[in-house]
């Protein structure tokens, strides 16, 4: 027995929008990672931390229930667990590195006496590192490393003025490091 016209008109095909999303999920991962580790740079944070939000931001993206996710997108579970861990949590991660280097305040400049510069490292791979007097910002490598800086600038140069602000989500950032006398 064939369906008639009208019994066929009833049935509509659903567009699957899984593979848009998904690739959205793919330029999402390589986005957030950029800004992740761009920005991380220039904020004072551990690499412990930064973690932790990737994670809770990816947990995030479960508290959505399936169902949500199979009526917008057509997703089956496995497709879930890809969006989220690989889309939302680096994209949200970099996301939060961005807005809490962009949106600042309290700005304060400060100088630091320069004990010792080393280098380490060789040819691309040559960093020079900077420790400072008392031993202030120790472990924070990311202050005192620098990279494709000359030796020969550091001459006369005796202090290290850097300039920090109170991020947005109350993680400080390097807005400028220079080289004074």
């Amino acid at each position: 027995m064939k369906p008639s016209n009208k019994e066929r008109t009833k049935y509509k095909k659903k567009k699957d929008r899984s593979l848009l999303f998904l690739t959205l999920a793919v330029v999402g991962l390589f986005l957030g990672i950029g800004s992740c580790i761009g920005f991380y740079a220039y904020t004072l944070i551990d690499i412990y931390d930064l973690s932790k939000f990737f994670i809770a931001f990816t947990v995030a993206g479960f508290l959505i229930p399936l169902k949500y996710y199979q009526r917008w997108f057509h997703f089956i579970k496995y497709e879930v667990i890809i969006f989220n861990v690989i889309g939302v949590g680096p994209f949200l991660s970099g996301l939060f590195l961005c807005m809490n280097f962009f949106i600042t305040s309290n700005a304060h400049t400060e100088k630091y006496r320069i004990a010792k510069i080393y280098s380490k490292g060789e040819g691309y791979n040559r960093t020079l590192g900077i420790i400072l007097e008392k031993k202030l910002f120790s472990g924070e490598d990311k202050i005192t490393e620098l990279k494709e800086v000359r030796l020969e600038g550091f001459s006369g140069n005796s202090y290290l003025k850097l300039t920090l602000a109170d991020g947005l989500f109350g993680y400080q950032v390097i807005q400028e490091k220079s080289f004074t006398k």
